[in-house]
């Protein structure tokens, strides 16, 4: 078993979903692992065969060799306190004077790294592209995959250099959850928030601010290429491409400032707001890297970022105000409102489709093949090779799905919006990243309540699990934590259990990830993260988000 740090390639996987997809436009599954309950912090690197050696919380892997992807576990609790180690190791002296030291600064690493990125962009190196090319050489995971190996690798150096511990110091950990994260959001949002820092600049292109424009990493070149272009979308992107990565092979400070730039937008405008309005604080979170005009030039003066950045307090402190103000308005806009209300009533859900690749990926996961895994089959596999077959999956899934109902339309349409579809694409990817610890949470939870206790009326008969809660009964042997083969074997044979375990692993990811992550960063999702297909209103109490209980 290799002992690399997988955390760092593969730490935000949702936000790769969201970004090939874009069904999140806010970054939130930064939140420190600090504050995740221990007995969810897994990711398994194999699953248990039939002869292993389980505990009651189920296998367990140490996290130096993997890490399940923060926003996993975010905002879900242990059911009982047993489930929290009593242990702690005392570390060694040359540790204990580390700890005495103040957290080193997240943002020198995390920007020579996306500087680093650029310039391997610009090189166009096989094998690691960071440009999406819209002509079927190549498919979006291949971005995934590159920026993974870079955050990697960058990780793992600065991991070294500042003598980390991340498999058994809490801080450590953190520091590396974010910093790996922040640099693989950039580099798999590098062309969105790049033309969004073009378009900022050519808005404020003048005389006097040239110079601090040139500091942004925007070359003039660059400029000159998106503005003579204007009228030709495709020749514009293509020549401001050119302009860029020929500056970038050789300006090696340029490189850095426009990294700068990059990183400041993604913290002042996807990473920060949802993690301010969701009470989180994480390491560095400040914009401080960059001088006051060129902070005016990217976000606006000083008076207006106070504006924007005060907005929620402002919209509490005058609930009452806004209200009166909705009530007065309200009758004028009655007839708008209802017609867009009508319009998304009409949308049919976007569940059963989801849940239709769920299903046959449980079925296709089953089969245990080592040329599409979508689990961690050996010692000998990579968690990269299952990203990318799960990344096939919902690809050629959506792909067929898509052709099947253009087929059967009367002009040859899909009934789906591309939103609608980016957001099945999403959910598919989401899901399957995270089958494994959502089985075991589900399982946990049922097996803790009252669905599970003998003496309880509300009991689910054990020849009823199956189909009532997606799960192998605990009766006569409790095979969903100790042999997974006996559970593959009856997913492949049993639709309906396989429709029913599907249909669980989606409502977890909706009420527990996707959920919380559009609520907090204040968007909508079409359809919205309700689970409607749980009618059972027991399992949905014991689907909601558990918070962290307090000693």
């Amino acid at each position: 078993m290799t002992h690399l740090y997988h955390p760092i390639a593969l730490s935000f996987l949702i936000v790769r979903a969201a970004s090939i997809c874009h069904s999140f436009s806010h970054d939130t599954s930064l939140i420190p692992r600090s504050r995740i309950p221990s007995n969810l912090l897994r990711h398994r690197r194999h699953p248990p065969s039939c002869t292993s050696t389980i505990s009651s919380r189920g296998t367990y892997f140490p996290l130096c060799k993997a890490v399940s992807p923060p926003t996993l576990t975010l905002r879900w609790n242990s059911p009982t306190d047993s489930d929290v180690s009593p242990t702690t190791t005392t570390p060694p002296p040359e540790r204990q004077e580390k700890k005495s030291t103040s957290p080193p600064d997240l943002h020198p690493p995390t920007l020579q790294a996306i500087a680093h990125a650029l310039f391997i962009r610009a090189q166009n190196v096989p094998g690691t592209k960071l440009r999406f090319a819209d002509d079927g050489s190549m498919e979006p995971w291949e971005i995934t995959y590159a920026a993974g190996t870079i955050t990697q690798r960058f990780a793992e150096e600065w991991m070294a250099k500042e003598n980390l511990n991340p498999a058994e110091d809490e801080g450590d950990e953190e520091l590396m959850q974010v910093m790996s994260g922040r640099i693989m959001a950039v580099l798999t949002r590098l062309e969105e928030l790049e033309e969004d820092l073009l378009k900022r600049c050519v808005r404020n292109n003048n005389d006097e601010v040239k110079d601090k424009i040139t500091s942004l990493g925007v070359p003039e070149e660059e400029l000159k290429a998106w503005e003579t272009n204007e009228g030709d979308p495709i020749k514009r992107v293509n020549d401001v491409a050119a302009a860029i990565d020929a500056v970038c092979l050789f300006d090696e400070p340029l490189r850095y400032n426009r990294a700068r730039s990059l990183l400041a937008m993604f913290l002042h405008e996807i990473e920060g707001p949802g993690m301010r309005r969701n009470n989180v604080v994480i390491p560095c979170m400040d914009v401080d890297f960059l001088s006051k005009d060129e902070a005016s030039i990217l976000f606006g003066s000083k008076d207006k970022q106070e504006e924007l950045s005060s907005s929620d307090d402002d919209a509490t402190g005058d609930s009452e105000s806004t209200s009166a103000a909705i009530d007065d308005s309200a009758e004028e806009e009655s007839d708008e409102t209802g017609d867009v209300a009508d319009e998304k009533m009409a949308r049919p859900s976007l569940h059963p489709i989801t849940i239709d690749a769920i299903e046959d990926a449980l079925r296709l996961r089953a089969q245990n093949s080592t040329t599409s895994p979508l689990r961690i089959i050996d010692a000998q596999m990579e968690w990269f090779e299952v990203q990318y077959s799960i990344m096939k999956f919902a690809d050629r899934f959506m792909e067929k799905y898509t052709k099947a109902a253009a087929s059967k339309s009367e002009n040859d349409e899909s009934p789906w919006t591309e939103e609608e579809l980016q957001t099945i694409g999403g959910r598919i990817v989401g899901v399957l990243m995270r089958l494994d610890d959502l089985e075991w949470e589900w399982n946990h939870r049922i097996s803790t309540s009252s669905l599970a206790d003998p003496d309880s009326p509300s009991m689910v008969p054990y020849d009823l699990w199956k189909t009532t809660l997606g799960l192998h009964a605990p009766h006569p042997e409790a095979v969903e934590q100790t042999c997974f083969r006996t559970v593959d074997a009856s997913l492949s044979e049993e639709k309906e259990f396989a429709r029913t375990r599907a249909e669980r692993m989606l409502a977890l990811f909706l009420m527990n990830i996707e959920g919380p992550g559009f609520e907090a960063s204040g968007n909508e999702v079409p359809g919205g993260s309700t689970p409607e297909f749980i009618e059972d209103a027991v399992q949905l109490e014991l689907m909601m988000p558990r918070t962290k209980k307090n000693d």
